[in-house]
């Protein structure tokens, strides 16, 4: 495999590889999330730790469980956002 060139021979500025330039991730000390979204995904997961146990004492199936806990921390989130309002 050879490096195309242009017909006289030289390489080309367009057959270079240049490299990426370099970002800063954050040039702040911004937290990735705030205490309040911390907050209510922490309870939100609870919540949704909650009713997968108790679907899992009522149904004694696992895969329900799982699907009622998802179901609940999934729909608790909008809920809590709105209640907890900072």
């Amino acid at each position: 495999m050879t490096t195309p060139t242009p017909h006289d021979g030289t390489t080309s500025a367009s057959f270079r590889v240049h490299e990426a330039p370099v970002y800063p991730l954050t040039d702040s000390n911004e937290p990735l999330l705030t205490s309040h979204a911390a907050l209510i995904l922490l309870a939100a997961v609870v919540i949704g730790c909650v009713v997968a146990g108790l679907t899992h004492l009522s149904a004694r199936n696992s895969a329900a469980a799982a699907l009622a806990g998802l179901v609940g921390a999934g729909a608790s989130i909008p809920v809590l956002h709105t209640l907890i309002g900072l």
